[in-house]
């Protein structure tokens, strides 16, 4: 069976719960080698018939009926397809598992270390960032002592936005740099993973108060994020936000207001108003509101958040596993 990517993939592990985004979770935010890129969401019914499929795959997904390798990458699959629907235990579950028949002679290091920083990220997502430090260091032990190259930049951003979450905001600059400076040398290098790196870095200077900086950082991350999506995907949205949330940081209101208002708009049409990225996205929004005195506004954004959190089946606490890493 081939491997399809869930829709927008970087964001889930850009965003840590990551961002991967049931679009990225979640999310987004990288794809997987093993993976082809693809634009198309799986939310709802999509999502839950790709579970199943490859839930029944997994059944015969075990050594000696299928070799290590094709079978770690069907449970590392169905391990983030249950993350993407918020089935935690499950998905954990199922990584843990993957990496077990991963770690199989012959060992395939690009897989195993795959395998290992998905689940980071789903720590991240679930709160846990020791356990999140723990997987991601070991991912990138594996790519640094196989000669990885490749893929460094996806464990040194992801590090980035793990530090992010826990207010290490230099030690996040100093990681999404390092991934930053090798994508813009690597001519192979995908956009997803230029656009990541960017994005995390950008967002690490706003921390420092470096916002010119930031603001250039973001500038370039969406020159590439217009040559890779269009101008209605959820990319150009949520970039679109992260440029207006710079501005706002640096003092410059009138430049970030449409920016963060179209920016939020498009990610709520691409996920819809109940997502947790959504959730996180209206909640910087609001505060932007708030702090340039435009109270009716701020008061119909919040009557809508307050909405989106009452609505059933909403995770209490799960925007805080995605892109509030960032803010």
């Amino acid at each position: 069976m081939e491997i399809e990517e869930s829709a927008y993939p970087w964001i889930g592990n850009f965003l840590a719960g990551s961002i991967r985004c049931t679009v990225m979770a979640g999310l987004c935010i990288a794809s997987s080698g093993s993976r082809p890129a693809s634009t198309q969401t799986l939310t709802g019914e999509t999502l839950k018939t790709q579970i199943q499929i490859y839930a029944a795959e997994s059944l015969c997904a075990n050594p000696p009926g299928m070799a290590p390798v094709p079978a770690g990458r069907i449970w590392s699959h169905l391990g983030s397809l249950y993350e993407d629907a918020g089935m935690y235990a499950q998905a954990e579950m199922a990584y843990l598992h993957a990496i077990r028949l991963l770690e199989a002679a012959p060992v395939s290091g690009a897989d195993l270390a795959r395998a290992i920083d998905d689940l980071g990220t789903l720590y991240m997502v679930r709160g846990d960032t020791r356990q999140a430090e723990r997987a991601e260091q070991r991912a990138l032990q594996i790519r640094e002592a196989q000669g990885l190259t490749g893929d460094l930049p996806r464990s040194w951003y992801h590090l980035a936005t793990l530090s992010l979450r826990e207010h290490r905001a230099e030690r996040a600059r100093k990681y999404a740099g390092q991934a930053a400076d090798q994508l813009h040398a690597d001519v192979h290098a995908t956009p997803d993973d230029q656009i990541n790196a960017q994005f995390v870095l950008a967002m690490s200077l706003c921390r420092l108060r470096r916002y010119t900086k930031a603001i250039a950082i973001m500038q370039g991350a969406m020159a590439v994020v217009h040559r890779a999506y269009g101008p209605e995907d959820f990319p150009s949205g949520f970039g679109s936000f992260l440029l207006g949330y710079a501005y706002w940081k640096s003092g410059d209101a009138a430049r970030a207001g449409n920016l963060l208002r179209d920016g939020s708009e498009l990610v709520e049409k691409q996920l819809g108003w109940t997502h947790p990225v959504s959730v996180s996205i209206m909640t910087q929004y609001q505060r932007f509101l708030r702090s340039t005195h435009q109270r009716d506004a701020a008061r119909c954004v919040g009557e809508r958040l307050k909405q989106a959190r009452e609505t059933p089946g909403f995770r209490q606490g799960s925007e805080t596993m995605s892109v509030a890493a960032l803010f």
